[in-house]
């Protein structure tokens, strides 16, 4: 395994370095060492679950429900996550990695609302699938969508106008998601077999780790941010000067100081979140 990893290490490195030579890539700085390490496991681990969708797609069951739905869904999460892997970003203080047009704020929010809509309706499959089982749980398949729609829509707006208070909106359209979907494993687990309950039981875990981080860290942050800035007077952009502003401005940084804020949310998020997306394409409830 350890020499598995090392081969698609080295490879990333090569290509890395490929692109750098031809000039797509460049950096103000060489990134501290901590900021090194933690980027090149984000890239590895993108590159491993790139992999394993690839043995998804080879092994899939296609008599199973749903299942080339949730392929096209599964690949362009698991693709963007890669993608913002490699040119990771940090929208409202226009922090970005790599100095490049392909780190544009627009381009990654974009490219990010898509993915969290692709997921959000893989979970929405999951539901109307278990629906023909436990009628109820279709009317949360059918919110969820719409939900998170909204939440993209408060995301955009603290994007663009640097207004914290957008993204207090969001973190809590989302806890407001994941209080749903741990409503709807309650409908899991009182109708399917053992191995889904196994699935619900981990996916409560997971709730209520959001739900903590979300709602108890995230949003008083957002909020005493947006307080700070409002007492200081703090004039925030209008939504066209915004896009012009994450259009064109970035603020490439290769310090640890920066980065370790985003590690907590940044790490699980182009990982475990990806390895949940590939699992729901690959199995079925009804399995």
């Amino acid at each position: 395994m350890f020499a598995r990893v090392t081969v698609v290490r080295s490879i990333v490195w090569r290509g890395v370095s490929l692109i750098q030579r031809m000039g797509v890539m460049t950096w103000p700085m060489k990134p501290d060492r901590n900021t090194t390490l933690w980027w090149t496991s984000l890239r590895v681990v993108s590159v491993l679950n790139i992999l394993a969708f690839v043995g998804v797609v080879a092994t899939m069951d296609w008599s199973l429900a749903w299942r080339g739905w949730h392929l096209l869904l599964a690949g362009v999460y698991a693709g963007v996550c890669a993608f913002r892997s490699f040119f990771p970003r940090v929208d409202l203080e226009r922090t970005v990695m790599v100095d490049h047009w392909l780190s544009s704020i627009v381009l990654g929010r974009t490219a990010a609302t898509i993915a969290e809509m692709c997921f959000t309706a893989q979970l929405a499959l999951v539901l109307l699938e278990a629906s023909t089982v436990v009628p109820w749980l279709y009317p949360i398949g059918v919110a969820i969508l719409p939900l998170i729609a909204v939440a993209q829509v408060a995301c955009w707006m603290g994007a663009l106008t640097g207004n914290h208070l957008w993204h207090a909106v969001e973190e809590l359209l989302w806890t407001a998601m994941v209080l749903l979907m741990g409503v709807a494993g309650a409908g899991l687990w009182m109708h399917f077999g053992f191995g889904v309950r196994v699935f619900v039981g981990v996916g409560w875990l997971g709730c209520l780790s959001a739900v903590v981080v979300m709602s108890g860290l995230d949003v008083p942050m957002y909020i005493r941010r947006w307080r700070t800035e409002t007492q200081a007077g703090t004039k925030f952009l209008s939504v066209g000067e915004g896009f012009v502003d994450a259009l064109h401005r970035r603020e490439p940084t290769g310090s640890w100081e920066v980065w370790r804020h985003e590690v907590a949310w940044m790490t699980p998020y182009f990982s475990a979140s990806v390895w949940l997306s590939l699992f729901l394409a690959r199995f079925s409830v009804a399995m």
